[in-house]
């Protein structure tokens, strides 16, 4: 039971840094990418030649 806790806490921490990780990339023009990772799931938020920011999400081999 405490393992899936763990793990539940662990994943909900990872979505909490994408959605600031976003927040700083709006209010910081300079970022231009930053990459979270949570057991074999990668997320990516990049920034295209327009500026405008894009989300990716990929499983890791």
């Amino acid at each position: 039971m405490k393992k899936r806790q763990r793990k539940k806490q662990a994943y909900k921490q990872y979505i909490r840094d994408i959605f600031e990780g976003y927040e700083k990339m709006v209010a910081n023009q300079d970022l231009d990418r930053l990459e979270f990772r949570y057991l074999k799931e990668e997320t990516v938020i990049y920034r295209d030649q327009e500026q405008q920011i894009h989300f990716l999400t990929r499983d890791q081999q």
